[in-house]
């Protein structure tokens, strides 16, 4: 699938959807997928990642598709196709020496699933990605237990500390007490009542646990937000105490299980986040270089926690029940909260590891290589016989993927995106009457109204989360500082009157008004000149009606809370 249509509706008026696509291509993720060894991109491979390529670009609930570029660390099979794409693999990849260059001109994120063991990049591929990564690129990296990936992806700057890429054991170990320690997420025996190893090829999942992060909303209630990983279309952006359990039932919340994974670490220590990267020359600080108090330094957070709880499996050897526990599943670096490196203009890009790569692999997705049918249904009755259905867990698992690839894009990527879903919403059959409006808009709260409107279509089709970013993205575009974004996405507001969901939402009205006034209602030819020329045309002047309804924002805020104090001076409300 392409692009939503369901947003796009009122576009139909201007272009078929196939041209509406065709405008679209240059906001697609630009997105180098790296493996070697033992992995590849096969179709009929059960290490193969056939499945999870399916699932970012043809699958159904697809609305952005990315650009992929696939490459292997030695020798592949020239091309594989997936649905009515077919991709030349990139062999013998050097990150170094790639052709086109690994450079933020040509990518926006690189993703490393690393099965070789032992050593580590050379020099120049660590500097490669080190720049990438330092210049505002995403990075997503996984391996497997013990030092499975870390020949890739373990002496990378961040990822290093991100996940662990040397000693969780598999669990086959002569010392049992280190063999106990394996990472088994198999907890659930099947249908034949056994812990059996194919178990992580059967249509269980395991069961993760998304790491609230839960802030006062008022003094005496809370409110909780997921992270953007982990957001369904749909899903509540922030859920309150007032309105009790609604929409914790629409976050990701299950994973492909597997007996032996690896962790991923949460990153806090001062001293860590103070350390230098020594992997390249020059050196640089590896964690948030511009700020010179190491306590103010943006760390790693565990997205999500995982339960290793498995007994007995046989996989070579009889493997012993494991010491139960929780571990991190997810972890994940916000550059965006960071300050830029010096000759950079973008903040340093995400980062997102996960535990193990068996989390992205056909065995473990729809069941190929192994007896049992996968996270679904297929047609002919075993794994490669017919056609494959996901059911409910492979889907939310797909949107985990597909959530990735949107919270890793660059910020200055940003814009075109939000660019066309303004465009979509303008002419959108829903927003006819509201937009009418639009010549009346002065106060603050008429902007909050239309912005509200609007993003009910986005967040039907991309999620409530998917704005948020978008817009925060938009903040930080051109701007090294980024003071209201780092307000935005930090703790300081639950203190304060403001709501950042509002402020966000009268931007997104703003926006929308002003992009009303540049395409109006009946001048097809005024429409397609300006949509022709896009945001690197009409990006700041956007940008530039947001700000103004930004600072009425907080203006009235402001004014709110001198007339609430001096009520209570005033009327000596605190002498009652």
């Amino acid at each position: 699938m392409g692009d939503s249509v369901v947003l796009d509706a009122g576009l139909v008026r201007f272009f078929d959807q196939e041209s509406i696509l065709t405008q679209k291509r240059r906001c697609r993720p630009r997105i180098l997928v790296v493996t070697d060894s033992a992995l590849g991109f096969l179709e009929n491979s059960g290490f193969g990642l056939w499945r999870f390529l399916h699932g970012i670009t043809v699958a159904s609930g697809v609305t952005i598709k990315p650009v992929l570029t696939l490459a292997y660390r030695g020798n592949h099979v020239p091309t594989v196709t997936v649905g009515p794409d077919t991709y030349t693999v990139q062999t013998q990849f050097n990150f170094a020496t790639a052709s086109p260059a690994v450079t933020l001109a040509n990518y926006d994120q690189i993703w490393m699933f690393g099965f070789a063991a032992g050593g580590s990049l050379e020099v120049g591929e660590l500097q490669a990605i080190a720049h990438f990564m330092n210049g505002g690129g995403g990075v997503f990296a996984t391996g497997d237990h013990g030092s499975i990936g870390s020949q890739m992806c373990g002496n990378l700057p961040r990822i290093r500390r991100m996940r662990e890429w040397a000693s969780v054991p598999m669990g086959g170990e002569n010392d049992v007490a280190l063999a106990v320690q394996r990472i088994d997420t198999v907890v659930n025996p099947g249908a034949n009542g056994l812990y059996d190893f194919e178990d992580q090829s059967d249509d269980i999942p395991q069961r993760i646990f998304p790491n609230y992060r839960v802030t006062a909303a008022t003094p005496t209630e809370w409110q909780a937000t997921v992270h953007p990983l982990l957001m369904m279309p749909g899903a509540l952006a922030v859920r309150q105490e007032a309105s009790g359990n609604t929409g914790f039932n629409k976050d990701v919340d299950v994973l492909p299980d597997h007996p032996h994974e690896s962790i991923c670490n949460e990153v806090t220590s001062l001293k860590v986040l103070d350390d230098t990267y020594t992997g390249i020359n020059p050196n640089f600080p590896e964690f948030n270089p511009a700020v010179a108090n190491p306590a103010q330094r943006v760390g790693v957070d565990i997205v999500a926690y995982g339960v290793s709880g498995g007994r007995s499996v046989f996989n070579g050897v009889w493997k012993p029940p494991v010491r139960p526990r929780m571990f991190g599943v997810i972890s994940a670096y916000d550059g965006r909260l960071a300050q830029p490196y010096a000759g950079q203009t973008q903040r340093p890009g995400r980062i997102a590891c996960d535990s193990t790569w068996h989390h992205f692999v056909n065995i473990n997705l729809d069941g190929r290589g192994s007896p049992r049918g996968g996270l679904g249904n297929w047609s002919g009755g075993s794994p490669g016989m017919g056609t494959f259905t996901p059911n409910l867990a492979l889907e939310k698992i797909y949107t985990y993927y597909r959530n990735i690839v949107n919270w890793l894009q660059p910020a200055n990527r940003i814009w075109c995106f939000l660019w066309w879903d303004l465009i979509a919403v303008r002419f959108h059959p829903l927003m006819i009457e509201e937009l009418l409006e639009v010549p009346r808009l002065k106060t603050w709260r008429d902007f909050l109204g239309l912005g509200r409107e609007g993003a009910k279509l986005i967040a039907a089709t991309r999620g409530e989360g998917a704005l948020r970013e978008m817009l925060d993205g938009v903040l930080l575009e051109g701007s090294a500082k980024g003071t209201l974004a780092d307000v935005l996405a930090g703790p300081e507001l639950a203190a304060s009157q403001l709501d950042a969901n509002a402020l966000r939402l009268g931007m997104f009205g703003a926006m929308l008004a002003q992009l009303t006034e540049l395409l109006p209602e009946n001048d097809e030819q005024t429409v397609l000149r300006v949509l022709k020329a896009g945001p690197e045309r009409y990006g700041k002047t956007l940008r530039a009606a947001s700000d103004k309804v930004l600072a009425l924002a907080l203006e009235e805020h402001a004014a709110r809370a001198e007339r609430t104090l001096e009520l209570v001076k005033t009327r000596k409300l605190l002498d009652f």
